[in-house]
């Protein structure tokens, strides 16, 4: 899976998290659309032709879950 550890996202994710006062929100448009296709293209390769995601399911979850995909959803 796309994750900021990736050579393209750690130094645009250093920079935010270094910053003060810290942000809980690394995600923003460009950021998350880059993501998005690199995931895209990781699921076509092994065989995923269409996903559903609920987001009735999603905010039933946890709280310490919830915050880390709710910035997704605000983009995508």
């Amino acid at each position: 899976m796309s994750s900021f550890s990736e050579q393209e996202f750690i130094a645009r994710y250093r920079s935010n998290l270094n910053r003060f006062p810290r942000s809980q929100n690394f995600w923003d448009a460009k950021v998350t659309s880059r993501v998005n296709e690199k995931l895209a293209l990781r699921l076509l390769d092994i065989g995923f032709t269409s996903i559903e995601i609920d987001l009735r399911e999603e905010l039933f979850r946890p709280v310490h879950h919830r915050i880390r995909v709710l910035p997704l959803f605000d983009f995508v």
